[in-house]
């Protein structure tokens, strides 16, 4: 059974030296990790050519894989160089939730499809507005989404996305029937550069905290219970009542 995580104070000026350490991380790692799956794309862009001239559509099919895969890797690396330059000031920023979750649910459900996993989305009701760049937070969603599919592939499971609510706080809790986080990686989970798939950046989590932490919030990986297995993330942000600027 994993520990379940303290929570820890966070200051703003944890949350910027966090934040130029991680650009700091980026910048090091950019032209590396775009190389290898450029070089890729272009290798497999020739032979899909090659193969689509010879009418074979099944290979083809195979070079199609591939180059989504890499195309995936270029998006997540640039999202989050992205996510990281944008402005940090979080001052009377919130979105709604319903309404955010509207938007991003196709592509949650498109994703889920696609890996065979079973997806559950519970809201947490059409009033309730949280502190935060929604952009920001949707990033943070896609990316537990994406590390839960990575952690059912290739058999499938089920996905659970559940917000609740209380007086102050709104919190979205990510679950799903994996195999877990294992005890080796507890203490270094957060870190950037440390990642359970070959090939990946291991900046994903790492950024995602980050942004939770820049809206006033905090991301947790807690403990489910012994029956369950799995692993469970856990994001929580302030409640608020304030309008988009």
């Amino acid at each position: 059974m994993l520990p379940t995580t303290k929570t820890i104070a966070v200051t703003p000026l944890h949350v910027q030296a966090n934040r130029l350490e991680l650009i700091r991380r980026l910048a090091e790692d950019i032209a590396h990790e775009l190389k290898n799956p450029l070089h890729s794309l272009v290798i497999n862009l020739e032979l899909l050519r090659r193969r689509v001239a010879g009418g074979a559509t099944d290979s083809a099919l195979d070079r199609v894989a591939i180059l989504e895969q890499e195309l995936g890797r270029v998006h997540r690396l640039t999202d989050a160089l992205l996510q990281l330059m944008r402005a940090s000031h979080q001052n009377g920023r919130a979105f709604a939730i319903e309404a955010g979750m509207a938007e991003l649910l196709p592509l949650l459900e498109a994703q889920a499809r696609h890996d065979r996993v079973e997806l559950t989305c519970e809201s947490a009701g059409d009033e309730t507005r949280a502190a935060g760049r929604w952009d920001a937070i949707r990033f943070v969603i896609l990316n537990l989404v994406a590390n839960a599919l990575d952690a059912m592939r290739p058999t499938g499971g089920a996905l659970e996305l559940r917000w609740s609510c209380t007086d102050d706080e709104v919190s979205l809790c990510v679950r799903d029937t994996g195999p877990g986080v294992s005890p080796e990686l507890l203490d270094r989970f957060w870190l950037p550069g440390v990642s359970t798939h070959p090939g990946r950046a291991g900046l994903g989590l790492a950024v995602a905290r980050h942004l939770a932490e820049e809206a006033g919030g905090r991301l947790e990986l807690e403990a489910p219970a012994a029956a369950a297995g799995g692993a469970v993330f856990r994001l929580v942000l302030k409640r608020s009542t304030a309008l988009d600027p």
